[in-house]
């Protein structure tokens, strides 16, 4: 992908963390497609393929552990990495969505450090 950025898919449902998401991630050189719901992502993801998906997992329509095992299960998507962004603390939560086949998960409020070393980390693996 010489030239071009490396872009991200962020499925949010919150108007703000989609807007802080996408000023972090352009921040970084980032391309980001920002959509509120997991069917929205899904649709998305498998019309143009992401380098990255970051996932909430309290989202209106589909939960987002069954959105990423959704992606996983998808040959066009199954390569494309996921990092769960959740308000969830519960350890099962992690679990899930990591058995989902997420690559990552981090809790909200997010240290932003963290975030952004997330997303490249995971980006730079592919």
């Amino acid at each position: 992908m010489v030239g071009q950025a490396r872009r991200v898919l962020v499925i949010e449902d919150d108007r703000f963390n989609r807007r802080l998401f996408q000023d972090l991630l352009e921040a970084e050189g980032l391309a980001v497609e920002l959509v509120s719901s997991a069917r929205e992502g899904l649709a998305a993801a498998h019309a143009a393929p992401p380098d990255l998906v970051v996932m909430d997992l309290e989202l209106p329509d589909v939960d987002g552990v069954t959105a990423t095992a959704a992606l996983r299960g998808d040959p066009r998507t199954s390569a494309v990495p996921v990092l769960v962004v959740s308000a969830h603390a519960q350890v099962d939560q992690e679990a899930r969505a990591v058995a989902a086949g997420a690559a990552g998960f981090l809790r909200k409020p997010l240290r932003f450090p963290d975030f952004q070393q997330a997303v490249l980390a995971l980006l730079d693996q592919r």
